[in-house]
């Protein structure tokens, strides 16, 4: 029913799908003619079909008909030819923003003062310019505009913006110039102004300089104030992130954009527009910057302006960070952490291989045919560690009535023995994740349909203890979600701690491992922004030991892996580039750890003789392979083709066989947060134009450092029915294909490299040196899983390093190459305990391979030379060297010109011939001697090896005392 007499515009929400039919739209007040829509085109966004003038209490209908096409025809090509949902808005007035700005001609003042020296900058002021200078870094202010530019080190970063810096906004007018600037105060946490603007409006800023970074501060005077933004000149191309901003398109380089109303699931794209970031870097500059708020923000990287800002009286959250890309991203980390925006610790589990049921089964979804899918999986040699149950679970009613995500712990007739499900996946090692959403279904009397046989007792429970978001007269307030569950809900709020920890608790009663977040919105319609809605959930679900699948966020992610939107063939070519550059704007936004949707996506259902998509399918499989994470629905095995089915097998086996390395890599960006799981090229390559615009469906070249050894090129985009081919660039350094073994010496470009359908699409650079589990490949095979070997590549350079962390997340083993042969006659590897490790030589790659075990470091190194660069000389037992007795001995430890390096041992270990091991107590002397006592065991004779290592536990090297 219309709340008001007015005249609203109507929109409608599909699926995108190619196959779709055109659609007949007849609404109340409407056109005498049905509106045609064609639905093969557009999707997944709302989209505007006509409006109508409704009066106050008015009851609206929309009528919806399917015409011809696929949709009536093909009914198992799964098509949804519908409106997912309707959307009425009120038209505003005709009226445009104007200014009103005045014309103010406040004069900044002209001040020479001598230099301010503080802890964390220097300030100086000459004429109308402030000077704020940290270690690398400077702001320049000129007071006239507060016009403002930033240098690192010494070279221009960003340029002032021509007119202004600063620009304040009363709502529904347009945004003012800031004219002039008075510096108020200063000391060694900030520099303060004072701000006139044209229209004589008046806003304190607060500059706080901090190391790599400085934050911007801006408080209008008028709390009636609309909007704060700031800017510096525009032209700064290329730039890298914006979460989904950046990423719903088919080009990384996101120079061009601009969207000063920009929130989480908003009207644009309410399904896409989840992973809400500000961050955006500019690799060749040094710089980056983010503006950090839950509320409308304002965003504009194009050739007039480079500009951020709040839509509200307030902006605190404006950062400039500056330094090397490694320093950027530590920085802001920190930045985002201290402003509450919390990254989870990865887990393991959802690096391997997972399982959706949807793409498998689509609505045919149940415990007997999920198990029967799963089975058949592991039983043709698809290794699994996750599957999700994302709807369905709960019970089911007449007609269409049904539970949903919130109904906790209450499972449907479809699953008749949750425990036997869960059983039957824990046998096999998998772990099981289900839908979640923070929805509750409204009571009939707020236009819901609550059925507590169906819904449990969560909306009773919530709305008794106050748990639900408010409305103005502090009742739960009601929302309408864009898609399932299609009725009125109330939602936690996510400001209530003891809210979000009873959900938490509920949630407890699926007995699941974890979660796939999946909360739908639609921001416009309901008017509410938010866009750290679910941050607090996803948060208390991590920190209830849940493994998590996130779907919506500000800035940061509360769970192991973040999803991008759905893709699948049926949303059109242009789709597949888009999916490639949305993951790597999550990554150039600090959040590499995307996992780029089912393989397939959803069920296709003429797979078995379509070679199109058959084709689809096959790349799409190697694509998500290369990615921080991949999970498959689509059973490959219904193709015709037992080429194709073979490569995606191989795409799946080799993810599952290189997840030790992949999550080592995750664990890497956890720590640092450089977006070591996948990096985009401008990021790992800043001072290489090349790289900068390979990421776009004009080029197609999609590539990223996967970890540190890795270079991925997967050929995909929106041609994968034809090509075969794609140029591939490898920057500086030595790079070989991982599987072909041939070498390359970068910079150069592969032209028209060779992508036959189930090709590893990876090179070996960098550190040159990968940790693998074959046993992981195969689930029906006799190779057991879990034994770990370390392959070192002849691209390696002396000295290079891994440093791998195990699956635990915490142990860690460093394994180094410091050969310069790469015969295997030549070289010895020998681990943290002195002991010598076998070897092998890949025949077709050159590289050492060899077992490893979590928390052993390991080297590599040419026969004759001390395998640390250092080594033991003049060992001195005092006594005899017999059993059963405490043996003093020193030694010396030497680098390779001979000088002493006694002073780098921490720690002194024994390991007796039996395999015991104890810490033996030492010192080392004024002459850089160490001296300490052997602790032989009574009747235990032979080598005792004592092992010398530096903090951290790195081994330096080692000496054998052989023992009667």
């Amino acid at each position: 029913m219309a709340p008001a007499s007015a005249r609203y515009d109507l929109a409608v929400y599909y699926a995108a799908s190619v196959d779709n039919a055109k659609v007949e739209y007849a609404w109340t007040g409407g056109p005498d003619t049905p509106t045609v829509v064609n639905q093969a085109v557009g999707g997944n966004a709302w989209r505007q079909i006509g409006s109508t003038y409704l009066d106050e209490g008015q009851t609206f209908t929309l009528t919806v008909t399917a015409t011809a096409g696929p949709a009536v025809t093909t009914p198992n090509l799964n098509v949804i030819t519908r409106a997912n949902a309707v959307r009425l808005l009120e038209v505003a007035g005709d009226e445009e923003p104007v200014a009103d700005c005045g014309t103010d001609d406040t004069a900044a003042p002209i001040v020479d003062a001598p230099e301010q020296p503080f802890p964390s900058y220097r300030l100086s002021q000459h004429g109308t310019m402030v000077s704020l200078a940290g270690d690398g870094w400077t702001m320049s202010i000129d007071r006239r505009g507060f016009r403002y530019g930033l240098a690192v080190d010494g070279a221009p970063a960003a340029a002032p913006h021509p007119t202004a810096g600063l620009q304040l906004a009363v709502p529904d007018r347009a945004p003012c110039d800031a004219v002039a600037a008075t510096l108020t105060a200063a000391d060694a946490s900030s520099a303060r102004f004072s701000v006139t603007f044209s229209n004589g409006r008046r806003a304190d800023v607060t500059v706080v300089p901090a190391d790599n970074s400085v934050n911007l501060r801006v408080t209008a005077a008028d709390a009636s104030t609309g909007s704060v933004r700031a800017q510096v000149a525009g032209g700064m191309n290329p730039a890298y992130g914006l979460g989904d901003l950046g990423g719903f398109r088919t080009d990384l380089n996101v120079y061009g954009i601009r969207n000063l109303d920009y929130y989480a699931q908003n009207s644009a794209g309410t399904t896409n527009q989840r992973f809400v970031s500000t961050f955006t870097v500019f690799p060749g500059r040094k710089l980056a910057q983010v503006v950090l708020s839950d509320e409308s923000l304002a965003v504009q990287v194009d050739s007039a302006a480079t500009l951020l800002g709040v839509n509200g009286p307030q902006m605190s959250g404006l950062h400039y960070f500056f330094g090397d890309m490694q320093t950027i991203y530590r920085r802001y980390a920190e930045v985002r952490r201290s402003a509450g925006y919390v990254d989870a610790k990865p887990d393991y589990t959802l690096f391997g291989v997972g399982y959706e049921s949807y793409g498998a089964l689509g609505y045919n979804t149940n415990q007997q045919t999920i198990t029967d899918s799963v089975t058949t999986y592991l039983d043709k040699g698809f290794p699994l560690s996750w599957v999700v149950t994302g709807s369905g679970f709960w019970p089911y009613g007449s007609g269409s009535a049904q539970g949903t995500t919130s109904s906790f712990g209450l499972w449907g007739a479809k699953y008749p023995d949750p425990d036997g499900y869960k059983k039957f996946l824990h046998d096999n090692g998998i772990k099981l994740l289900l839908g979640a959403r923070q929805s509750f279904r409204a009571l009939p009397a707020d236009g819901g349909t609550y059925d507590p046989a169906l819904d449990g007792d969560g909306t009773a429970v919530g709305i008794e203890r106050g748990y639900f978001i408010k409305d103005a007269n502090g009742k739960p307030r009601v929302f309408r979600p864009v898609s399932f569950p299609n009725t009125a809900m109330y939602l936690i709020d996510p400001n209530n701690e003891e809210a979000v920890r009873w959900f938490v608790a509920r949630s407890r009663e699926w007995g699941a491992d974890g979660f796939k977040e999946d909360h739908m919105f639609d921001g416009t319609g309901n008017r509410y922004v938010n866009n750290a809605l679910v941050n607090p959930i996803n948060e208390g679900l991590d920190d209830d030991g849940k493994l998590m699948m996130v779907r919506n966020s500000a800035f940061s992610v509360a769970g192991s892996i973040l999803r991008i939107n759905d893709t699948d063939y049926n949303q059109g070519p242009g789709d597949r580039d888009r999916t490639v550059v949305n993951g790597l704007a999550y990554a150039a936004s600090g959040q590499p750890n995307f996992y780029p949707d089912i393989v397939g996506g959803r069920i296709i259902g003429d797979l078995e003789t379509n070679t199109s998509k058959q084709r689809y399918l096959t790349r799409n499989a190697m694509m998500a392979a290369m990615s921080p994470a991949m999970s498959f629905g689509n059973e490959p095995w219904r193709m015709n083709d037992p080429g194709l089915v073979a490569a995606t097998r191989k795409a799946a086996q080799w993810h599952a066989e290189y997840q030790p390395y992949i999550y080592s890599a995750a664990i890497t960006a956890y720590e640092t947060r450089f977006p070591s799981t996948a990096t985009p090229l401008p990021v790992a390559f800043p001072d290489d134009p090349r790289v900068r615009d390979l990421a776009s469906a004009a080029r197609k070249q999609y590539e990223w450092m996967l970890g540190p050894s890795l270079l991925v090129a997967p050929l995909y985009g929106g041609d994968t029915d034809t090509a075969m081919s794609r140029d591939v660039y490898l920057p500086a350094g030595e790079w070989m294909d991982i599987e072909t073994g041939q070498r390359f010496s970068g910079p150069t470009t592969l032209t028209a490299y060779q992508q036959p359908f189930g090709k590893i699409p990876a090179f070996v650079g960098g550190t040159g040196i990968l940790v693998h589990d074959p046993g992981a490949r195969d689930p029906g095979d006799t190779v057991a899983a879990g034994d770990l070997r370390a392959s070192i590549y002849p691209v390696a350079a002396p000295g290079a390093t891994l440093t791998y962390t195990s699956s635990d997340g915490h142990t860690r083993s460093r394994i180094t190459a410091k050969n310069t042969s790469w015969s295997a006659e030549d070289i010895v590897v020998r681990d943290s305990s002195g002991a010598d490790i076998a070897f092998s030589r890949n025949p077709v790659t050159g590289a050492i391979e060899f077992a490893v075990k979590a928390g052993m470091d390991y080297v590599v190194s040419d026969a004759d030379s001390p395998e640390w660069g250092l080594k033991i000389v003049n060992v001195q037992p005092a006594g005899p060297v017999v059993t059963g007795r405490a043996l003093p001995a020193q030694f010396e430890l030497v680098d390779q010109t001979g000088s002493p390096a006694g002073r780098a041992v921490t720690e002194v270990v024994q390991a007796a011939p039996d395999g015991a091991e104890r810490q033996l107590e030492f010192e080392t002397d004024d002459q850089n001697r160490v001296h300490t006592v052997l602790k032989t065991r009574a009747g235990v004779a032979g080598a005792y090896v004592v092992v010398v290592k530096a903090a951290g536990g790195r081994r330096l090297a080692h000496f054998t005392v052989n023992v009667t």
